[in-house]
């Protein structure tokens, strides 16, 4: 007991303090690298998954642009039909909406109607060149659509069955900029549709090379050519994804021709004379990008344009997919999120983005707990100092007069100092 009494129980205390604060301290830059960290990893995802960020590559000079897909549920016959009804409603409502290009004063007095200035093409070399096809390109913003499906591709006597196909139309590798390993993607205003571009692992399986541009293979007994072999992406998010196997990116008209469609409804019809039929519809991903003068406005506008219920489409904004309110949103339907009532057959970049955003709400949820638990250390210190504070107002205020008063009292006798030097 009488060691107990001997000792100092104020140094004991703040001892006792100094770890603490020492301890809060590291705590706090633990948490605040781990947030930075797992920002650094969040940016990084978001970079595996250019086709979602095509609003950012055209957004330029200051205009906002926004990217919105739309996916049809399979029981819905969406055919080339359908989407040039939906783009006619679209640019009406584009108009009514504002959304023209910017133009000077002096433009506007001689121009009545609202100018559409030009999309982009992919050119030959996979690069981007303004169109010269003032009728049909001439367009505000860029779209594309796609349909998936099932093609058999042979070469020499090499026969790859049941090859995933994504048949696609309009400017599809501005929104999916894949990585070409050889050769470029085909022209999307080609007059023949018998280009194609694979990866690497159908290119292996045929050819047993990626430098295979220019060589002719048949889908249905029709000659395509290969225009371009693209990077093989691994990972085991891929492949669930639907990127297992051999895939095969090709025209539109061609996988209705030679091909099975399996991600819509569609239909027969002949195409000539001797009997021959296509397919119609299948279709199930539209995408569209254009200028966003204000938040949300492209996506409700594309919605109204498909005419179509709730029940039948999915409308995703890809350029605020990953914002921290679409975060909060997803965390606040944890659970239910996995409940899908909508036969829709997803493409696999779709899947891929879904997969990803389940990843990314998890860091965001650590982020912000770290975040919380920073600010709550902060509040709790500043309180503990004004607890403890030994100093008033009326103190800081007098300490402040005084420094104030040595301060002029030294500029005064510095004065004197050199008034008195001028007079000797």
């Amino acid at each position: 007991m009488k060691f107990f009494k001997n000792l100092d129980k104020e140094k004991i205390k703040n001892k006792i303090l100094k770890i603490i604060k020492s301890k809060a301290f590291i705590v706090v830059i633990t948490l605040i690298l781990l947030d930075l960290v797992l920002g650094f990893i969040s940016r990084a995802l978001i970079n595996k998954l250019p086709e979602q960020s095509a609003a950012d590559r055209w957004s330029a000079d200051g205009k906002m642009m926004a990217q919105v897909s739309v996916f049809f549920t399979e029981d819905q016959m969406i055919d080339t039909d359908f989407i040039k009804k939906m783009e006619y409603v679209m640019e009406s409502k584009m108009t009514d909406a504002g959304i023209v290009e910017e133009t000077d004063d002096d433009d506007q007095s001689d121009q009545k109607d609202p100018k559409i200035v030009e999309t982009q093409k992919i050119g030959e070399n996979g690069g981007n060149e303004e169109t010269q096809d003032l009728e049909e390109d001439t367009k505000l913003y860029s779209s594309c659509y796609s349909a998936q499906g099932l093609v058999s591709i042979s070469f020499e006597g090499k026969t790859a069955d049941n090859v995933t196909a994504i048949g696609t139309y309009g400017d599809f590798f501005l929104f999916h900029p894949l990585e070409l390993v050889s050769g470029s993607y085909y022209n999307k205003d080609a007059l023949m549709k018998d280009q194609i571009v694979i990866d690497e692992d159908l290119s292996w399986q045929l050819f047993g090379s990626s430098e295979v541009v220019g060589q002719m293979v048949t889908i249905g007994d029709i000659p395509h050519y290969v225009s371009g072999v693209v990077k093989r992406q691994e990972g085991k998010m891929r492949t669930t994804a639907g990127q297992q196997g051999g895939l095969a990116y090709i025209s539109y008209d061609s996988l209705c021709k030679y091909g099975t469609i399996l991600s819509g409804r569609t239909e027969k019809e002949e195409i000539s004379e001797d009997g021959k039929t296509s397919l119609r519809g299948g279709i199930n991903c539209y995408e569209v990008v254009m200028p966003s003068p204000v938040d949300g406005i492209v996506k409700a506008i594309v919605k109204e344009s498909t005419s179509l219920d709730d029940r039948y489409i999915s409308v995703v904004d890809n350029s605020d997919r990953f914002s921290a309110f679409s975060m909060y949103d997803i965390l606040t339907s944890f659970g239910t999120r996995s409940m899908w009532n909508k036969a829709i057959f997803y493409p696999y970049w779709e899947n891929l983005a879904r997969g990803y955003e389940d990843i990314l709400v998890v860091l965001f949820t650590i982020r912000w707990i770290c975040k919380l638990i920073v600010i709550c250390m902060f509040s709790a210190y500043v309180v503990y100092l004004y607890r403890h504070k030994k100093w008033t107002v009326s103190g800081i205020v007098q300490t402040l007069s005084d420094k104030k008063y040595d301060f002029e009292v030294r500029q005064k006798q510095k004065k004197e100092e050199r008034g008195a030097k001028e007079r000797s």
